[in-house]
This record gives structure tokens, C-alpha cells and sequence, in this order.
């Protein structure tokens, strides 16, 4: 019962900020708290005592064990220039967390590995602090704290931090976090990072708001959006140059056969396929779509252009694209993907009542 009433609340409460109902005139647009939240884009300020709380962990892998160091991020670029294990020759990715999301959650922890296995220096942002005010009031904090990571990042730049090999990941509000810092960084030094993927980019309390005040396609030289709960928690618009929209982008397949993600699922699935893609480059593909609606539906099949989620991502294949998964970890479907007989919604639809005869 308690579930229940929990999951209602979400429905109702943050859910309508993406209202899966259509706008309608006789049923009006969605209302509630975050469909639209004044205030957001108002001046917010991280006073010293908490900006000890601002961090950047040093996340990288010694003979298969995980090592990290946890540095204030005011201080953290004096300690990173001692730092032997930091090689500024390779490629360095910044993880940015999220809404009620942590460093040493195992997503985040996770998605470090991957990227440490590639050889990448890899930061990530604890944000847990800040990041856990009522929603509204954490969004008015991912500006502010997305220039305090873009000044971190501008202080590595004078160390010696090639911006062709920064990149940038974020998921949920570290999506707009990782564009925030971005907008600083190229404000500062006339550079943009390589590449930011946005992890299903928060929705609510962004929908409104311009490119300027949201993750963008101009915050780096390649922008990749992965999306998974556009109608719930996440945003449905095109953020990037190439637009993945996971079985449509609305809600993900359960890992129970038959029983679907919910809004917090769908969103957070997001980390688990980036997390599988980058250790397996080439076996979440895409097909590109003529649009978002024709995404949602599944009706890209017709298209023979595809494209990898990942480290093998072509940016020079530009659009949208409709990303099929299986239900079950980890997820990937490769070539089998592409097949629309395979279109995971339609067949589990189809096997629900494959029956001539339904006896009770």
C-alpha cells in the first residue's frame, strides 16, 4: 500500500511536469508544482563553509580495485597538478550526478569504471549536499554549481587540459550541470570541451526555459542526448546534435517480463544503458527517425541510417533516432535491434493475447 501511494505521488506531483496526457482544450496543459517553476533562474549563492562540500572525487582503477581521492573543488585542480596518476595527454571525462544522486552510488561508480577501462582520467562531481533541496531549489542550484565545475575546468585548462580531449557526461540535472560548466569554460578561454552527453536531461522546471538557461548543442563541439522519460522526469526536446530516444523515450521495458518501468526507473535507465555502451561501443544501435513523434511510435524502420550509442557514435550521421533495447541486462540488442518485428512494445503487446481462447 505504501508503494503504491508512493508511486501515485510521483504521478501526481512531479510526474505532471511531463504529464504523459496530450495538452488538450478541454482538459488544459499540465499544472502542479514543476511544469513551470518561477524562480529557478534567479541568483543562487554557495556560501565558503558549504563550498567545502562542492567536490570532485579522482576516480581510477590499480590492478582491477578502485581507488578514489575526494577533493574540495575550489582546491582540488592544486592537488590534481601532484597528482602521478593524472596524465593530461589522454582523454578526461567529468561525470556529473544528479537529482537525490551521489558519487558512490553504483550507476555513478559504475560508469567510472567503464571509462577508467578505457584508459580515460576520470572525475566525477558529489553534488549530494546541494542536490537535495526540494527540486525547484535544486534546480536554482545547477547553474551556480555548473560554473564552480567550469571554473575547475578552466583551472586544469592552465595545467595543461586539452579541451579536444574533455569531455563532459551528466544525467538528470548533472545534464544541465555538465552545459552550465560548458558555457563557463567557453566563456573563459574561447574553447568548448569535445563532447557532453546528456543522460535523460531533466525535464521539469526546464521545458520553458531557453537554450541559454539548459543544456544545449552549442555547449560543445559534439552533444549527445540519451533519453528514456520524456514525459516524466525527463525532457522531450532535441538537446543535441545526435538525439537517442530509447524504446521512444518515454518509459523503458521492466526487467519482469510484461511490467513496465515506472517514471524513476525509466530515468534512471538511462545510466545503466550509457554505463553497458561504453563498455560495449557497438552493440546499442539506432536507427534515425524523420522526427520525435515518429520516434515515440517506433516508425523508423524504414530508415536504413544507423548510428552506435557510445564511445563509436558517429556525429557526422546528425538526427534523431529511435534506440530499441531488450527488457533484460544488459539490454543491448545489436543488429537484432533493428528488426521491426523485434520492436519490444509491439511484440510483448502482440504475446499478451497470442491466445485464440482466453478462459477464465
Amino acid at each position: 500500500m505504501f508503494l503504491r501511494i508512493a508511486i501515485s505521488f510521483l504521478l501526481l506531483t512531479l510526474g505532471p511536469g511531463a504529464s504523459c496526457f496530450r495538452p488538450r482544450s478541454d482538459i488544459g496543459s499540465p499544472a502542479g508544482l514543476v511544469p513551470e517553476c518561477p524562480g529557478v533562474m534567479k541568483n543562487a549563492t554557495i556560501s565558503p563553509a558549504m563550498m567545502q562540500l562542492l567536490q570532485v572525487i579522482v576516480h581510477r582503477l590499480n590492478d582491477g580495485n578502485v581507488h578514489r581521492r575526494t577533493l574540495p573543488i575550489a582546491s582540488a585542480h592544486k592537488t590534481i597538478a601532484k597528482e602521478k596518476s593524472l596524465d593530461f595527454k589522454k582523454k578526461t571525462v567529468f561525470y556529473a550526478v544528479g537529482f537525490f544522486d551521489s558519487s558512490i552510488f553504483p550507476q555513478s561508480q559504475a560508469i567510472a569504471n567503464a571509462y577508467a577501462k578505457r584508459g580515460y582520467n576520470v572525475l566525477i562531481s558529489e553534488t549530494f549536499s546541494f542536490l537535495t533541496y526540494i527540486y525547484p531549489k535544486s534546480v536554482r542550484l545547477s547553474k551556480v554549481i555548473g560554473e564552480k565545475i567550469g571554473e575547475f575546468l578552466v583551472k586544469l585548462y592552465k595545467q595543461g587540459l586539452d579541451p579536444d580531449k574533455l569531455e563532459l557526461v551528466g544525467i538528470s540535472l548533472g545534464a544541465h550541470i555538465a552545459g552550465f560548466a560548458s558555457k563557463h569554460f567557453l566563456a573563459v578561454t574561447g574553447r568548448k570541451p569535445s563532447r557532453i552527453t546528456g543522460l535523460d536531461p531533466a525535464g521539469p522546471c526546464y521545458r520553458a526555459l531557453p537554450p541559454k538557461s539548459r543544456l544545449s548543442a552549442d555547449d560543445a563541439a559534439k552533444v549527445d542526448i540519451l533519453h528514456t522519460n520524456i514525459d516524466g522526469f525527463g525532457i522531450a526536446e532535441r538537446l543535441g546534435h545526435v538525439d537517442f530516444y530509447a524504446n521512444g523515450g518515454e518509459y523503458q521495458p521492466g526487467d519482469i517480463p510484461y511490467i513496465p518501468c515506472l517514471v524513476v526507473c525509466s530515468h534512471v535507465r538511462a545510466a545503466f544503458y550509457w554505463w553497458l555502451a561504453v563498455e560495449h561501443p557497438k552493440k546499442f544501435i539506432g536507427v534515425k527517425c524523420d522526427s520525435i513523434a515518429d520516434a515515440r511510435h517506433a516508425n523508423c524502420y524504414n530508415n536504413s541510417q544507423t548510428n552506435y550509442v557510445g564511445a563509436e557514435t558517429n556525429f557526422n550521421k546528425p538526427g534523431i533516432y529511435y534506440l530499441p533495447t531488450h527488457n533484460e541486462f544488459p539490454y543491448y540488442r545489436g543488429k537484432e535491434g533493428l528488426k521491426e518485428e523485434n520492436e519490444i512494445y509491439t511484440s510483448v503487446s502482440r504475446n499478451i493475447n497470442a491466445d485464440d481462447t482466453f478462459v477464465v
